[in-house]
């Protein structure tokens, strides 16, 4: 394979950072410039014809595309006595919303992304059904660069009653409970940086212009209904989220500050008077407190409920007069059901152990997400999948504790779930789960971990997506390492693996990847480190740092130069709470100890590399994965291929299922014919 290298700059760029200085080579591939973009575009041709042609990739192909049909599993939402559901219909490529009168009955089409593709964004990225089901609000984005676009349509005619919001990459918006307005997230086009107003819309009035007066102590804020829309709280920090601003719809006092300030996360449900919180405030893993709403300042008042223990408090709703507990117990969910002072009746039997969800990944953010959605009555509905189970939506009684399916799993993998630990550099011990295929043969077998790592979100062991899957049914080894830096076990693991302490998060893929060979799993010759966005940053720092203990790495949608996040607003702001800030003197100096682009040695025998961006990404934005490539394909001696592919209309995700089916293949092909795993 002849690669096209791109020029180092003769007299680099010097950069400092706090203590750090260092030469940048390849600083003129941040930029969209023609030259830049015309390489760029060599790179990834040559990229898709290598996978295009490696052995098995129709074989693979076709496995992707038939573990993808129907894995793509939503629970539908409840307004005004109707079901509103999002789903890709056979056949097509994007998403519709339909309304139907039970949660898996036929249904209505209210909007289409099919009948518009080429007129606007292709990704339905939240949908809000007003409390009495005649409206309904959504949000159209490609996950990327373009502005996600808001609007309302009536239920009855799909005709559109509100268009040209402000704009945000906010989550759904807060009804009012007369369904005649919202409050929503906008950007704040004041910083520049993606920070967050709150705007309330009126439906027949214009657009809002101005946000309201809400002095919100953290970039990232949200509103969420309350007790049927009778209150309004506004939420601020996504990573250790707490209601800062409460409004009483009923009342003309406006809005007030509640939780403002108080230290530690809470979130939860208005029930009478009280606010129902789990929080880590005294807890690590998460208790449950019951505050009052007119007096959330004076802790004499807060009662305690559940205390805290080993299990993770994940997600709370009020229904059927009682409260609903989703929990992790070692990683595990479990469904508790609670009365509304706090007293435990008991617990609702799930169909295995597995992960409970609104939809069917398994990397849930805990931190802000709810887990079900709350029906008629008594009900609630979810998305349950296990390791070897794929997704299917089932309805529970809180009042009868009973589950049942609504739909059945369309996939079932033949395959033994072992839990096992790892000791990482430090001491601490790293659960992680091995996925195995059930033919008797213990010899060392092709490997994958598969990683995240960030910003409190879990990795849950949930159905791996169609790639892993498929790897799987292939014949090779899954491993889902729960690092340092993850929520999967509270608030102090996601913290103990993030700023300076994100050495962890890495070291504790290294310990995972040690204990498989050890165990005889695997060899280093047939290991490989897969990973998205935080966990694409994860698979880049390995293939650098620990070259030889992997032998292929697969890097999607990486950020892979942590000093040049300086030049994008969007990406900084995300990044430097959780990595660090490239201008802070101290985290300089920590980010120079593991930033990949930074730590390239030439002549050093590297994996097998795959970046794999999307050019649409404002988060994770393509330029990383330029420059690491760029420095990595000269400084290798192993011979092996370092491969950029830059997809277009691709933001933090591929858009639409066969642009999915054709990136899940690429990357598996690439895996197996790196680690020897035969199609």
């Amino acid at each position: 394979m002849r690669l096209d290298y791109p020029a180092a700059d003769p007299a680099p760029t010097t950069r400092t950072f706090g203590d750090v200085t260092f030469a940048d080579p390849y600083a003129w591939l941040e930029e969209d410039s023609e030259p830049v973009l015309a390489w760029q575009a060599r790179q990834d041709a040559l990229a898709a014809s290598f996978l295009a042609a490696l052995p098995g990739h129709a074989a693979f192909a076709a496995r992707v595309a038939a573990l993808s049909a129907g894995q793509d599993v939503l629970a539908p939402r409840f307004g005004g006595g109707r079901w509103f559901r999002s789903r890709v219909p056979d056949g097509e490529d994007l998403a519709v919303i339909e309304v139907s009168e039970s949660p898996t009955g036929p249904g209505r089409r209210v909007f289409d992304l099919n009948t518009r593709r080429g007129a606007e964004a292709a990704l339905i990225s939240w949908f809000s059904p007003s409390p009495d089901g005649r409206s309904l609000a959504f949000a159209c984005g490609n996950g990327g660069r373009r502005e996600e676009s808001l609007r309302v349509v009536d239920v009855a005619n799909g005709e559109v009653i509100a268009d040209g919001m402000a704009p945000g990459r906010g989550g759904s918006p807060a009804w009012l409970p007369d369904g005649r307005g919202f409050y929503y997230r906008a950007d704040d086009r004041r910083s520049g940086a993606g920070g967050s107003v709150i705007l309330r819309h009126v439906l027949g009035e214009p657009p809002a212009t101005r946000p309201e007066p809400l002095d919100l102590g953290h970039p990232l804020a949200w509103p969420v209904s309350a007790a049927g829309g009778r209150y309004v709280l506004v939420y601020s920090d996504h990573l250790e989220p707490r209601p800062e601003f409460i409004l009483d719809t009923r009342g003309d006092s406006g809005w007030r500050p509640f939780l403002k300030g108080v230290s530690g996360s809470f979130r939860g449900v208005v029930v009478g008077d009280r606010f129902i919180a789990i929080t880590n405030d005294g807890a690590p893993r998460g208790r449950l407190v019951s505050i009052p709403l007119a007096s959330p300042l004076e802790r004499d008042t807060w009662r305690e409920l559940l205390a805290g223990s080993e299990n993770v408090l994940a997600s709370l709703v009020a229904v059927g007069g009682r409260l609903l507990l989703v929990e992790l117990v070692d990683t595990y969910a479990r469904l508790r059901v609670l009365s509304a002072d706090g007293a435990v009746e008991g617990e609702i039997a799930l169909p295995g152990r597995g992960v409970v969800n609104t939809s069917s990944g398994i990397n849930v953010a805990i931190a802000f997400m709810e887990c079900v959605s709350v029906g008629a009555g008594d009900e609630v509905v979810f998305v349950f999948s296990s390791l070897t189970r794929s997704p299917a939506l089932y309805r529970a009684s809180v009042v009868r504790r009973t589950c049942e399916p609504l739909t059945e799993p369309a996939t079932r993998l033949d395959a033994l779930v072992s839990d096992c630990s790892a000791r990482s550099a430090d001491g601490t011990h790293i659960p992680y789960r091995v996925v195995r295929p059930r033919d008797g043969d213990e010899h060392p077998r092709p490997t994958l971990v598969f990683v995240y790592g960030g910003f409190n979100v879990a990795l849950v062991p949930g159905w791996p997506l169609p790639l892993l899957a498929a790897w799987v049914r292939s014949g090779g080894v899954l491993a889902i390492a729960h690092l340092r830096g993850g929520g999967e076990l509270g608030p102090d693991w996601w913290r103990a693996g993030q700023l300076a302490n994100k050495q962890n998060s890495f070291d504790d893929l290294y310990a995972v990847a040690e204990d498989m060979v050890a165990r005889g799993v695997t060899t280093h010759a047939q290991l490989g480190v897969y990973g998205i966005s935080s966990g694409g940053t994860v698979a880049a720092v390995a293939a650098v740092q620990r070259p030889g203990r992997f032998r292929a790495v697969a890097a999607q949608l990486p950020t892979t130069d942590q000093f040049g996040l300086v030049r994008d607003p969007i990406s900084l702001m995300i990044a430097k709470m959780e990595d660090g800030d490239p201008d802070d003197a101290t985290m300089s100096s920590v980010l120079r100890t593991w930033s990949p682009y930074q730590n390239v040695t030439d002549g050093v025998g590297y994996p097998a590399v795959l970046l794999d961006c999307g050019l649409d990404d404002p988060r994770c934005p393509a330029w990383h994965g330029r420059k690491l490539a760029a420095r990595l394909q000269p400084a290798t001696s192993s011979g092996r291929p370092v491969l950029l592919r830059a997809r277009r209309n691709s933001g933090h995700r591929a858009v639409g299922d066969a642009a999915q089916v054709l990136q899940q293949t690429e990357l598996l092909a690439f895996l197996a014919n790196q680690l020897g795993l035969e199609p």
